[in-house]
């Protein structure tokens, strides 16, 4: 048993499996809440519209809509520090930062739009 025990420590190490990308998206991390740049404070430290991303909408049954914003869901008339979501539609989003309104849209294909 002790020599069972010596030998292992001898042994080499066993090399460390990665994945290498050769430029394409890992797919072990997530889409939907990795960090994008955006500021540290969350949704609550938003004090433009370059801070924002719209990643995504969900129509509800009932008429309840959510919107994914900086990889959190947000809902109509909620407010986080100085954004205040006004609106949520089928392909927009309607949002105030400070006061000043603005509509996020949902491209087809592309991604997403930024527009006043």
């Amino acid at each position: 048993m002790i020599m069972v025990a010596v030998a292992l420590l001898y042994l080499p190490p066993r090399p460390v499996s990665g994945y290498e990308s050769k430029g394409k998206r890992d797919p072990f991390v997530p889409l939907v809440g990795q960090d994008k740049g955006s500021n540290s404070a969350g949704l609550e430290g938003i004090i433009s519209i370059n801070d924002v991303i719209l990643e995504g909408i969900a129509i509800g049954h009932s008429g309840k809509n959510v919107a994914i914003l900086n990889g959190q869901m947000v809902k109509e008339k909620e407010k986080f520090g100085l954004l205040q979501i006004r609106k949520i539609s089928k392909k927009t989003v309607e949002l105030s930062i400070d006061g000043k309104v603005y509509k996020l849209s949902l491209q087809d294909e592309k991604g997403i739009k930024v527009g006043e």
